[in-house]
Parts: structure tokens; sequence; C-alpha cells
């Protein structure tokens, strides 16, 4: 297994996690794929690197949007 494997894992395991909580925070479950979505394409623009830090920060704008009553891109 290379580096690289091992990052795509922890990609997805941190993005797996995320969904549980935002799940937990009361979003809807079919709603949670696209949102992380969103996310990582806002965390690209915003130049983030991948990881723990940059899904939290993903949960407070994800719930300031939802508060705001927005729904993910589509």
């Amino acid at each position: 297994m290379t580096d690289d494997d091992d990052d795509d894992r922890l990609d997805r395991a941190l993005r797996t996690l995320t969904a549980a909580r935002l799940v937990a925070l009361g979003i809807p479950a079919p709603m949670v794929g696209g949102w992380c979505d969103a996310w990582e394409l806002e965390a690209e623009r915003r130049g983030l690197d991948a990881g723990a830090a940059s899904w939290e920060d993903g949960i407070r704008w994800i719930m300031g949007r939802v508060a705001a009553n927005e729904g993910p891109p589509e």
C-alpha cells in the first residue's frame, strides 16, 4: 500500500465521519452527500489542505448555510 492509498483512505474516513456528524446535527441524510461535495469544492476554492481541520471548517460552513435556509448546490 502506498502513501497515496493511505491518504485516500483517510480522506474517505474523514468524509464519512463528517457525514455522520452532520446527520447527528439534524441534516437530513439524503442531503449530506451534496453538502459534503459542496464543501470539498469550497475548500478547494479556498486552497485548504484536506484533513480533519478542513472538515471541521466544513461543518461550520455547512451549518451556517443550513441556518440561512440554503440547500446544497445541485
